[in-house]
C-alpha cells in the first residue's frame, strides 16, 4: 500500500505543479484559462492537491501496516476532495450549486472521515 500512496502522491503533486501554470495565466492579463474563470478556486485546488499529496506521503512513510481498504479510501478521498474545488472554478461566482456536487462532496469527506480514524486505529493496534 505504501507504493500506491507514494505513487498517488507523486501524481497528485505533479498535477498541482501543472495547475500552477494555469494559475499563472489566470492571475496574468487573461484572467481566465479556457472554461476556468474563478482563479481563487483554481488556487484552492492547487493547494489542496499539494496538501493531500503530502498527507499520502506522510502516511506511507510512517505507517508500517496500512490496511488496504483504508489506504484506498485515503487515495480516492484525497483526489476527489481536491478536485471538487476545480468544479467550482467554472463559475464566475466561484460556486456551483448542484445536488450531484453536494453528494460528491459528502462522499469525499465521508471517505476521508473513515480512512483517517481507521489508519489511527491500525497505528495503535500494531
Amino acid at each position: 500500500m505504501q507504493t500506491i500512496l507514494i505513487s498517488s502522491g507523486l501524481i497528485q503533486i505533479t498535477f498541482a505543479v501543472a495547475l500552477g501554470w494555469v494559475m499563472v495565466a489566470m492571475y496574468g492579463p487573461r484572467k481566465r484559462f479556457g472554461p476556468l474563470v474563478h482563479a481563487k478556486r483554481v488556487l484552492q485546488c492547487h493547494i489542496d492537491n499539494i496538501l493531500m499529496a503530502l498527507l499520502q506521503f506522510a502516511i506511507a512513510a510512517v505507517h508500517p501496516a496500512i490496511p488496504e481498504v483504508a489506504g484506498w479510501l485515503l487515495v480516492v478521498g484525497s483526489w476527489t476532495n481536491a478536485q471538487l474545488f476545480m468544479v467550482h472554478a467554472f463559475s464566475k461566482e466561484g460556486y456551483i450549486k448542484h445536488r450531484a456536487i453536494d453528494i460528491a462532496t459528502m462522499i469525499s469527506f465521508g471517505l476521508l472521515s473513515v480512512a483517517y480514524p481507521w489508519l489511527l486505529y491500525a497505528w495503535f493496534t500494531i
